[in-house]
């Protein structure tokens, strides 16, 4: 899987709003309307050594990616930092669906993160923000459980 196709499973369609690619030295951030117009900006962040991170969400008119202005997800996800190894995340990442129950849901999507592991697990469809908020929130509650 090219990570274009991955981030089409995981985020919304392009008409669910814009997207945003950001490079995490400057602050800089890219809003385009498809996945193919961020192959620009990644590739000048990724010559530059820079960290290079993908907003989850499509986002509105405005220039940001505040909570404000995000519209639509398709995805959970969770950040694993804090293990002594990848591999010690990735057990704790067992441990949990096995110890919930979510293991049922299937297995996520894994990314090697500089220090741990993102998870992901890809929605059906575009959820708008407020719906997918209380969701997350206590999905996020049973993750710290």
């Amino acid at each position: 899987m090219t990570p274009l196709e991955f981030l089409a499973v995981v985020l919304p369609p392009p008409e669910f709003g814009r997207y945003c690619v950001a490079e995490l030295t400057k602050k800089e951030h890219a809003f385009v309307h498809t996945l193919e117009e961020i192959t620009a900006p990644i590739k000048r962040w990724h010559d530059s050594k820079f960290d290079i991170y993908f907003a989850l969400a499509t986002f509105g008119d405005d220039d940001n990616r505040l909570a404000v202005n995000a519209r639509h997800v398709k995805s959970l996800f969770i950040d694993m930092d804090g293990y002594a190894s990848k591999k010690d995340a990735a057990l704790a990442l067992n441990a949990f669906l096995e110890k919930t129950g979510l293991d049922a849901l299937g297995t996520p999507y894994v990314v090697g993160s500089g220090g741990g592991l993102h998870c992901y697990w890809p929605l059906l469809t575009a959820v708008p923000i407020d719906s997918w908020k209380p969701v997350a929130e206590n999905f996020k509650r049973l993750c710290k459980q």
